[in-house]
């Protein structure tokens, strides 16, 4: 019995811990490949899979022995010139700057490559951004852009 009882103190316990932890972190540049105005490629890798994303945003996911393609947004006119990445509850964040001067930051579901949100940014805000709880911090401290990273939503201060 008193063995039980120990068992489920330590089980809330644990619990109780899981619940309180906030995510953070950084979003990571990717490696490009290539040159500038040129055939450029960005590679990088999570937990999930390897990807690859093309300077005209085609980009392929490969995990395990298969291979998934998705496209990225860009605008109708404009290549992808960079590209920072961080996994969040199990999707991809990402943040890509586009040749047109301006950018976009999106959450991908990383199994079905299916974009969750996608919210335009201007160029001042692409670059390494920090994950704060639910949030994400991007760009200079005098401009902030601050987006909700459950809907896509950028936040006011």
């Amino acid at each position: 019995m008193k063995f039980a009882v120990l068992i489920c103190v330590l089980m809330l316990t644990l619990s109780a811990t899981r619940a309180s932890v906030v995510e953070t972190g950084a979003f990571e540049q990717a490696r490009r490949i290539g040159e500038a105005h040129q055939r450029s490629f960005f590679l990088f890798s999570t937990a999930f899979g390897r990807y690859i994303i093309r300077h005209d945003g085609m980009g392929e996911v490969t995990f395990g022995a298969r291979r998934r393609a998705f496209w990225l947004k860009r605008g109708m006119v404009g290549r992808v010139e960079k590209v920072y990445f961080h996994e969040y509850q199990g999707d991809l964040l990402l943040l890509y700057e586009v040749s047109n001067g301006g950018g976009y930051a999106a959450r991908m579901n990383q199994q079905s490559r299916k974009m969750r949100w996608l919210t335009p940014v201007d160029g001042n805000s692409i670059g390494p951004c920090i994950v704060d709880g639910d949030e994400a911090h991007c760009g200079a401290a005098e401009k902030l852009t601050k987006i909700d990273l459950d809907t896509g939503a950028r936040l006011q201060d």
